[in-house]
């Protein structure tokens, strides 16, 4: 277990500072759209393959090696474990999954249908500023089946909460979110919106990947029925891995199409080595009532490596300091932007709606991105900065995301930058 005594981020900056080499030759402000890699769950994922170089891949009877497949490995029993605590859930109310794309067509295709099919007259509930993948799948619910979508529509970037509730009614289904935006940063309220949302008996999708590792999350006290995750954004680990969450009574309750033989209740175990092994007769036994029977199996080895050194790092630094910090550096950036004359906040500045995402404009796209290609390829002897041009209902500008691993002088640095720039462009 971590050593909660000491606060890594306070204590020993340098040492975390340490772990994403790659700050020694850029300023890194783009965070929200993919993480810096950090040497820990490098290593991890090295060691994975010095492992099974080793030979160390074996699968046979009930003794499996440390790198065998990843559904026999201890190390995705407790990282399964550790994502759940992470996120304040169950371990059997949780399994890996990499992308909320996934997710979402689980949800929508395979698990809602199975509880009660789509009905014409229905409606799915999201918002204009809601990352693409959800809107995409609810489209094909739309089209062969006669769902209606309803997108709410922000008002500066912000979603209000009435204008949500006034969407959400008896024949809602489905209510979908970002817990934090990706392209403008405005954080919700989880918890309200699920109280919304069950007053009418819908469920509620939480796509997280822009919060889970930034902020603290507590499925069970937000109420939520869903939640999904990558691992490569502000949780600080590698591609190809994630978390995807079901509430308890959704697992018990739902028999989904997609069918995993390993979600099986086994009175003998994996029956493979065994000399009346039949593939009938071995398998045909009900599923277990827990979420392994929507795990699709498609987080790799060194990806479950990489991630469970990832949520370990996290806990290390304590997720309560980390929010902390990031919320302190998100208002620190936020001040020094607004000394710059010219600029326009194209998000929320609130410490309560927002983190460490902040999206501003210029006054022009021209400008905007301008200023991108001089922070990206900046003159000789000057680091890059790595920022983000995004756009998404109306919304959108450079997109700059401070982490726990910013310090203010780089910040200052930047404001300092931005400012001369736009000054320049201007004149």
């Amino acid at each position: 277990m971590p050593d909660t005594k000491i606060n890594y981020l306070e204590d020993r900056f340098d040492w975390v500072r340490e772990q994403f080499t790659l700050l020694d030759h850029w300023n890194f402000f783009n965070v929200a759209d993919q993480a810096l890699p950090g040497q820990y769950w490098l290593k991890a994922v090295r060691q994975f393959y010095d492992f099974q170089e080793a030979g160390c891949t074996e699968a046979a009877m009930s003794k499996h090696d440390i790198a065998t497949h990843p559904f026999l490995m201890e190390a995705t029993f407790d990282t399964v474990a550790r994502s759940a605590k992470l996120i304040g859930a169950d371990k059997d109310e949780t399994c890996l999954m990499y992308r909320p794309l996934q997710a979402a067509n689980l949800i929508c295709n395979d698990i809602l249908p199975d509880i009660q099919p789509w009905k014409k007259g229905q409606n799915v509930v999201f918002t204009d500023i809601c990352y693409p993948s959800g809107p995409y799948v609810f489209m094909n619910l739309r089209d062969r089946y006669g769902i209606e979508l309803r997108c709410v529509k922000n008002v500066n970037g912000e979603i209000l909460m009435e204008d949500l509730e006034k969407a959400i009614d008896e024949n809602t289904r489905l209510v979908n979110i970002n817990r934090t935006t990706a392209f403008c940063g405005f954080t919700f309220n989880v918890k309200e919106i699920c109280k919304m949302a069950h007053k009418y008996g819908a469920y509620v999708i939480d796509d997280a990947c822009q919060a889970l590792g930034v902020i603290d999350i507590d499925v069970h006290d937000d109420d939520l029925d869903f939640l999904t995750s990558c691992s490569y954004k502000w949780q600080n680990g590698p591609e190809g891995a994630g978390v995807f969450y079901a509430k308890k009574e959704i697992t018990e309750k739902a028999n989904p199409i997609y069918r995993n033989y390993l979600a099986v209740e086994m009175p003998e175990g994996i029956p493979i080595s065994l000399p009346n092994h039949d593939n009938i007769k071995s398998w045909n036994h009900p599923q277990r009532a827990e979420i392994s029977k929507f795990n699709q199996d498609v987080v790799i080895g060194p990806a479950v490596f990489g991630w469970q050194a990832s949520v370990k790092f996290i806990e290390k630094l304590g997720i309560k300091n980390i929010e902390k910090r990031v919320r302190m550096l998100g208002q620190y950036a936020v001040n020094g932007l607004k000394e710059i004359k010219g600029l326009e906040f194209k998000s929320p500045t609130e410490p309560n709606k927002m983190h460490g995402i902040i999206t501003y404009s210029t006054g022009s796209y021209d400008r905007d991105v301008k200023c991108w290609n001089k922070f990206m390829y900046p003159d000789l002897g000057i680091k890059p900065t790595k920022i983000s041009i995004r756009s998404l209902g109306g919304v959108g500008g450079i997109r700059f995301s401070t982490h726990y691993y910013n310090t203010t002088e780089e910040i200052d640095q930047y404001v300092a930058q931005q400012a001369e720039m736009l000054y320049k462009i201007k004149k």
